[in-house]
């Protein structure tokens, strides 16, 4: 079964064309990683995905559901972490997921439940009842991601979710993504960390200037990039955005 369909999708803003004919195809439980340069158009893309933004033209379908047609329906299913997520930082890490929960209609008792092993699973238990505000970086990286699967999506979308973390908490989130994937959880991950996409994604997408320039497993893409057969991530991600440079 396909999680994610996305059919020839732009998305302009006057005469800056920031997405142009983007089509991709992600499998149930596949985890895929998108790399491209700063202003590549990921966030975009992202953002169209979960029913933030409109696309110009072209369609958005997660297990058969429209997002543009039936966005509330679709929702239901999708996790989003934003690059910089917006938490309510006068409210306790309790609250704030009490709220986050209760919006996301996840029965209440369901909810205590959900809280609680979470906090654990994260190893901030201690945090409860500290207000967001007063939280780490990698602290609040780990509510975002706790608030995103309370209602348990089958599809989940982050947005360079390892942006600004210490290396404990990054190997944290990476062995995290593995295993929610390895449990069945579609993952589309954003990220500027090409070690953590080599390791965890299945398929990298490659993005630049608003276009897909390529997208498959490692040894398809370099073999695209005329790369050796043991080159890494880095060295067919530059490869392959440097010919598309090359010939612009």
């Amino acid at each position: 079964m396909t999680d994610l369909v996305i059919e020839n999708l732009s998305k302009k803003y006057g005469d800056v064309v920031a997405l142009n004919d983007v089509s991709i195809r992600i499998g149930s439980g596949e985890v895929v990683g998108l790399l491209g340069p700063n202003g590549a158009g990921k966030s975009t893309l992202l953002k169209i995905i979960v029913g933030i933004l409109r696309p110009t033209s072209g369609s958005v379908r997660i297990d058969g559901i429209d997002i543009l047609e039936n966005p509330e329906a679709a929702k239901k299913i999708i996790g989003y972490v934003p690059e910089n997520a917006s938490l309510y930082t006068n409210l306790t890490v309790a609250e704030f997921l009490s709220f986050v929960g209760k919006i996301r209609a996840v029965p209440d008792e369901e909810l205590s439940q959900k809280i609680s092993s979470s906090l654990k699973t994260f190893d901030i238990e201690e945090k409860r009842n500290a207000l967001v505000g007063s939280l780490s970086k990698g602290t609040k990286q780990k509510v975002a991601i706790i608030a995103s699967t309370l209602h348990d999506p089958r599809f989940l979308v982050l947005d360079e979710p390892l942006s600004g973390l210490d290396p404990r908490t990054q190997r944290f989130v990476n062995q995290w993504i593995a295993s929610t994937a390895a449990n069945g959880t579609t993952i589309f991950l954003s990220t500027h960390n090409l070690d953590i996409a080599q390791e965890y994604a299945s398929k990298i997408a490659i993005i630049d200037r608003g276009k897909i320039i390529a997208m498959g497993k490692l040894d398809s893409l370099r073999k695209l990039a005329n790369s050796n057969d043991d080159a890494r991530l880095d060295d067919v991600f530059l490869k392959l955005t440097e010919d598309i440079v090359a010939a612009s």
